[in-house]
């Protein structure tokens, strides 16, 4: 692999490459030829260079100079790259012959930026071109480049400058360096590097980890052999015997340095630096050593720094400090560094760095580390608030003042019951400090020995300040409520012994808190039918088996008190029996209950009655899901109160299988359903719906929705209080309402199947998304959907048609079979009701112009609703309008007078007022040809909604 990498050389040539363009002094070839000259005058070093990588040298630096670059190899020998000379200044040549008048040009910059210069005496000023191209007085980066072939451009067009190609080859770990020749061919250059410092794995920088890193170096020591020292050694025996012993205990002697430790944090940049070979050192102000150096640097930190961001690029490291005794005295006792320091005393030393050195490179940290040296004091300690007092007959209870309690089955540092007083190393610590290991060189705690404890003492286990218990049959039956003394022997980091001073009592006991296998049971399927179909039964057998092996069936019933069931979701959340929809009953062997329904046991003769407990499913409430229901309960024991255990009963609720039932509830009646749009029109009266309007009732216009389904008003199928029609977004706009579902028949009055025919509910943009769900056993909470359609509401008379009524004419019919008018004349008075007609959408007939199907004359407009109960009329008006260019020739009245017999048929017309009186008029003298006189029948619905009609009068040259 290789890497292309910026060169510094590079650099050089483009800033004095755009200098020299940018002052436009002089000619831009010479500047070219100039930095093509350096190149040139480069390439015999770079020649050295390879020479010299042939025979393995490596680059060891590289220096700036005056005149350049000086590279010093791994052999000390050195090659130097320069910039080049100012050349030798020629002999001043003749003088030429007198020239005419000169003029100096005049450069500027115009309104737009550019060079412009002035030839001629009152000339104007021209843009001063470069290959055809103006030139900005200030380059910018779009203005400089290169181009594909490695030359640099200068507003696109090519100079003969090129840029050399440096790469970095993964494999040999040399410098590739390519220059192209005077004859266009090219050369290849490779110098070897240190691959460590190449690819920046080499030390960079060391930080402090925020501004003012300051080091406690604490270090402790036992006293040397003195009468002086016995008292601080061993207080209670303050002799050299006495002392002796404290020694022989932590395993010391006289005047041994117990410990000597600080951590110096430093970032090492990059964190995966390699330091093989880098010492460091702490150094002051002026570059000497401070007196603590560390030992060898580790990576990691135990500590934090929040100012410290953790990244690639950061490191964190320690310097361990772990002087000697003498070292350690010396500096604890030395004055503040450095003089002077703000608040320093003795044993600080402020504005310390860390310093890295490897090879005669130097690499150091800011001035922001601080030491202090300290010797420990004495570790002071005294027994935690809060503990239980000893009383008779606990053992030893006159001189062991506090007992404390830890169950059996676990492992407890009896430091924990110990707190520090104001003596100690921490000067934040109170007495709610928990005492630790830390604070002694050695500590450990040994059983007292006492008459009544010799047969358990052996269930008990000591390691250092810690006792151990395992728990088993033999361990709760023996050990159980038993106090065993211990005694607490301490040694700190000063020497100071303590022993059989401040001793405690421990009370092992048996806590209920084992962990018992879970006990599933079900899965319940929601049912109708009565008990015992609709309950589950768990006995406690198992639960028992396992106390039982573990000795602590008895210590359950007797110490088990608030004895309950509580109900857990899968999410973890407690439910209550009545949401759940699940209650629990306590019941004893003979399977009779225990007090009532989620009950909770607290008497102690109820507790140790319970063998059973029987849950009852109400399929009304109860949702299909995973649960777990938990007994649980408190130990009577206040000391053991907290840890209990909770027995699983992980159990899961689930619907009958009714998947041919909700096939047959959602299929739906043929040729309603155009795909899932239902148009709805209204429900005609029937004996099932006698107060049915259908479309004549603008008050009380409403369709059934379950009338689009098969069995979904069938009760033996499906109760109707089991399924529901609502309306869901996205929901038409206003006027039209967000929910024209409202209350249909009484049997299904809670599911608000009856969707309202309005006229705002008509026609509307969006149609109204209506879904149908089924609610097993009439739970809300428990549903599924059956199917989701929209529903459109529209005019019966709007979606109907005006057309030629095709019904056979009286007999002696003289009128033309086609309607026409003779121009002109005006006896002749045609009835329109004999040639057109109007039906609604499934083609009954409107009587609009008051004839039936076999046009006899009928005492109202529509009555085609229940031929057997006639209804309200649905339309409101009937018009017939004559509002085209050729109006005048055609008279349109409302009503007819009928005529007698022989006159339009042998029989009598008889008048009719719903009908229209087609006739000529004398408009117009002469027409030339028979003209065509369109008409508009318009008939309105009791909703507004119109259904129009064009019918044509043909008005006939006499």
């Amino acid at each position: 692999m290789k890497r292309k990498f910026t060169f510094f050389g590079i650099c050089v040539l483009i800033c004095t490459l755009m200098i020299s363009l940018g002052s436009c002094q002089k000619d831009y070839s010479e500047d070219i030829a100039d930095l093509q000259a350096q190149i040139t005058a480069n390439q015999n070093a770079i020649t050295a260079l390879n020479s010299a990588i042939a025979s393995g040298k490596l680059i060891k630096t590289v220096a700036t100079t005056s005149t350049g670059y000086t590279i010093t190899f791994s052999d000390n020998t050195t090659i130097s790259l320069n910039h080049g000379t100012n050349g030798t200044p020629g002999a001043p040549g003749a003088t030429g012959p007198a020239g005419a008048t000169g003029f100096t040009p005049i450069i500027g910059i115009d309104a737009d930026g550019y060079w412009t210069v002035v030839t001629t005496q009152g000339g104007t000023p021209a843009r001063i071109l470069v290959g055809g191209q103006p030139v900005f007085a200030k380059f910018t980066t779009d203005q400089f480049g290169a181009n594909a072939q490695g030359f640099i451009t200068i507003n696109g067009v090519a100079t003969s400058v090129y840029v050399p190609i440096i790469v970095y080859n993964d494999v040999t770990k040399k410098i590739q360096v390519t220059i192209k020749n005077t004859d266009g061919t090219f050369t290849t250059y490779n110098v070897a590097v240190d691959e460590d410092t190449f690819l920046k794995s080499d030390l960079v920088s060391v930080v402090s980890p925020i501004g003012m890193t300051k080091i406690i170096l604490s270090f402790g020591y036992v006293p040397a052999n003195a009468a002086g020292s016995y008292p601080l050694v061993n207080p209670v025996t303050p002799t050299l015997a006495g002392s002796n012993t404290a020694l022989a205990y932590a395993g010391v002697t006289w005047d041994q340095l117990l410990r000597s430790q600080g951590n110096i944090p430093v970032i090492i940049n990059p964190a995966q630096a390699v330091l093989t070979g880098y010492t460091f050192e702490i150094i002051k102000q002026n570059g000497t050593p401070y007196a603590i150096q560390p030992g060898a640097i580790v990576e990691g930190y135990a500590g934090a720094f929040s100012q410290f961001a953790a990244a690639p690029s950061n490191g964190l490291y320690t310097l361990p400090l772990n002087p000697t005794k003498a070292a350690a005295v010396a500096a604890s006792t030395a004055a503040a560094y450095p003089v002077g320091y703000p608040g320093a005393v003795a044993g600080e030393s402020y504005e310390l760095a860390v310093r890295a050195t490897k090879g005669g490179r130097e690499v150091h940290s800011g001035y922001q580390y601080a030491i202090k040296v300290q010797q420990d004091v004495n570790t002071v300690y005294t027994y935690k608030a809060g503990l239980t007092a000893t009383v008779a007959p606990d053992p030893f209870f006159a001189t062991i003042p506090w007992k404390v309690y830890v169950p059996i089955g676990t492992t407890k540092n009896l430091l924990d019951y110990y707190a520090l007083t104001a003596l100690q190393t921490d000067a934040t610590a109170t007495t709610a400090t928990t005492l630790t290991s830390g604070h002694f060189y050695k500590s450990s705690v040994s059983i007292i020995p006492a008459p009544g404890n010799v047969d358990v003492e052996n269930f008990v286990s000591v390691s250092n300040t810690s006792v151990t218990t395992t728990q088993t049959s033999a361990t709760v039956t023996n050990l159980n409520n038993k106090t065993i003394p211990f005694k607490l022997t301490t040694f700190d980091w000063r020497g100071m012994y303590w022993d059989n001073q401040k001793n405690i009592s421990v009370v092992f006991y048996s806590a209920l808190n084992n962990t018992l296998s879970a006990i599933p049971f079900g899965p319940q399927v929601l049912t109708t039918a009565a008990s015992p179909a609709d309950q589950k039964v768990v006995v406690l057998t198992q639960m028992f088996t396992e106390l039982d092996a573990v000795g602590k069936t008895e210590l359950w019933r007797t110490n088990a008190d608030n004895v309950k069931v509580v109900f857990y979701n899968s999410a973890g959340t407690v439910v209550t029996p009545a949401a759940m929809g699940v209650s629990y009953q306590f019941k004893d062997a003979n399977d009779n209950p225990i007090l009532g329904l989620n009950a909770t046991a607290t008497v102690l003769a109820d507790v140790q009655a319970i063998r059973k407990i029987e849950y009852t499913f109400d399929e009304t409430v109860a949702v299909p899901g995973n649960y777990t229901a938990k007994l649980e309960f408190t130990d009577r024991r206040a000391y053991a109160a907290g840890s209990e255990f909770k027995l699983s009963m992980p159990f899961t609720i689930s619907n009958p299988d009714l998947t041919a039932t909700l096939n047959a509830l959602k299929e739906r009646k043929p040729n309603l359903f155009s795909g899932d749009a239902l148009s709805v029109y209204g429900t005609y009266p029937s004996a099932l719906y006698p107060t049915a309007t259908a479309q004549t009732d603008a008050t009380n216009a409403y369709y059934d929705l379950y009338n689009a389904y098969v069995n979904l008003y069938n009760p033996p199928v499906a109760p109707t209080a089991t399924w529901k029609f609502t309306v869901v977004a996205p929901l038409p706009v206003a006027p039209a309402p967000a929910n024209p579902l409202i209350a249909g028949l009484g049997a299904v009055a809670a599911n608000t199947d009856r969707f309202i025919v309005s006229n705002n509910t008509m026609y509307t943009a969006t149609p109204y998304n209506v879904r149908l769900t089924y609610y097993y056993f009439g739970n809300l909470a428990n549903s599924v959907v059956l199917d989701n359609i929209t529903v459109a509401a529209r005019s019966e008379v709007r979606d109907g048609m005006v057309l030629a009524n095709t019904n056979a004419k009286p007999a002696g019919w003289v009128l033309p079979a086609n309607l026409q008018v003779t121009n002109g004349d005006l006896v002749t008075q045609v009835p329109l009701s004999f040639y057109v007609k109007a039906q609604d959408y499934l083609g009954f007939n409107l009587k609009a112009f008051g004839r039936d199907a076999a046009n006899a004359i009928v005492a109202a407009v529509d009555t085609r609703i229940d031929i057997a109960n006639v209804s309200a009329a649905g339309v409101a008006s009937v018009k017939v309008l004559n509002t085209s260019a050729n109006a005048h020739l055609v008279s349109v009245v409302a009503g007819h007078p009928g005529a007698a017999a022989g006159v339009i048929a042998t029989a009598a017309i008889p008048a009719n007022p719903l009908d229209f009186t087609i006739s000529a008029t004398n408009a117009v003298a002469i027409i030339t040809n028979d003209v065509v006189v369109p008409l508009t029948v318009e008939i309105t619905d009791i909703f507004g909604k119109k259904l129009t009609g064009t019918i044509n009068v043909t008005v006939k040259k006499p």
